[in-house]
């Protein structure tokens, strides 16, 4: 992933102050503009009402047994809404602390259920081998979805200079997190894996200690999962609402969060059960994913790249016959 990232930055570097939007621009024209961007939009949309609507089951399940799903939802849309409404630099400030809070509380769950850790459940360290992890493993990158929120960053920043530092710091943290939550499921018991009605992570915190001190850490744990959800909707409906807004020409992008959390509850209220909402995200939403961020996206900035390259190369040999 990181290969990749650098490979995506350097193709950027042609492209300063611009986001996969205007780099689509500049090869397609507005057809291309907006084919990308109704692509995106629809990225975001899906992947936020699915994750949502995954974790108001559980929490359903857990705390709330009598209160509709669709209540819990609105309530998540609410304060993503609310969020919105400050501007992006107060989405942006609220991360900040949101993010070492849950970083934290990882790490203390992993404290905590590490007393039952298996360590040679780690073996044999490739798997089934170098060609089904490296190769036909490949299509895990997906879980790198932060990979979208890159496409996007350079307009946002008001240093341009630190977009490269940026990326890899926040794909760092992402590699973080996942390492921590794949090697507590690794190291645990298998038969947790089987559970598809909660999150085997909470399982296995909600039946952790640790001594006198720390005692049914789940409460502590679900908090920072709330806050992080929270953070998550709030994020990618700005996202919807900067794509939306880049396509309209539009002054003003706050109103269109209205409309981008209505079409989120729409989504999210879709699937009837647990199954069907695993099925789009094992089987549908991640080929999308690798569709759009691994392959359309990249090949984009390629042809982009490409296209500058042809455009600069009579500008360079015109000057030198000036020169000369």
């Amino acid at each position: 992933m990181f290969i990749f990232l650098y490979i995506i930055l350097k193709l950027f570097k042609n492209f300063a102050n611009s986001d996969i939007i205007d780099v689509a621009e500049y090869l397609g024209g507005k057809i291309l503009k907006i084919i990308i961007g109704i692509l995106f939009i629809a990225y975001f949309i899906i992947i936020s009402a699915t994750q949502l609507r995954n974790f108001c089951e559980i929490l359903k399940l857990i705390y709330f047994p009598q209160v509709p799903i669709s209540l819990l939802i609105i309530l998540f849309l609410i304060i993503a809404v609310l969020a919105n409404k400050f501007g992006d630099t107060a989405i942006t400030r609220i991360n900040l602390i949101i993010v070492p809070l849950v970083m934290i509380n990882l790490l203390v769950a992993f404290f905590c259920i590490s007393i039952r850790f298996v360590p040679e459940r780690i073996f044999p360290i490739l798997g089934y081998g170098v060609n089904e992890t490296f190769f036909s493993g490949a299509t895990n990158l997906f879980a790198f979805t932060g990979l979208s929120y890159i496409y996007f960053l350079q307009p946002l920043l008001k240093d341009t200079q630190k977009f490269k530092k940026i990326s890899f710091i926040g794909i760092g943290i992402s590699a973080i997190y996942l390492f921590l939550s794949i090697t507590t499921l690794l190291f645990s018991f298998a038969d947790v894996l089987s559970i598809n009605e909660i999150s085997p992570i909470y399982v296995l915190v909600r039946g952790a200690d640790w001594g006198r001190f720390i005692q049914r850490p789940d409460s502590v744990f679900f908090l920072g999962w709330i806050l992080c959800m929270m953070s998550y909707i709030s994020i990618n409906i700005m996202m919807v609402s900067t794509v939306l807004k880049k396509l309209g020409n539009l002054n003003s992008k706050f109103p269109l969060a209205y409309i981008s959390s209505g079409i989120m509850f729409i989504v999210a209220i879709l699937p009837k059960n647990m199954a069907e909402i695993v099925f789009i995200e094992n089987y549908i939403f991640k080929y999308y994913t690798i569709a759009l961020l691994f392959v359309i996206c990249f090949s984009i900035l390629i042809f982009a790249n490409l296209k500058h390259n042809k455009l600069k190369s009579p500008n360079k040999e015109s000057e030198l016959l000036n020169e000369s």
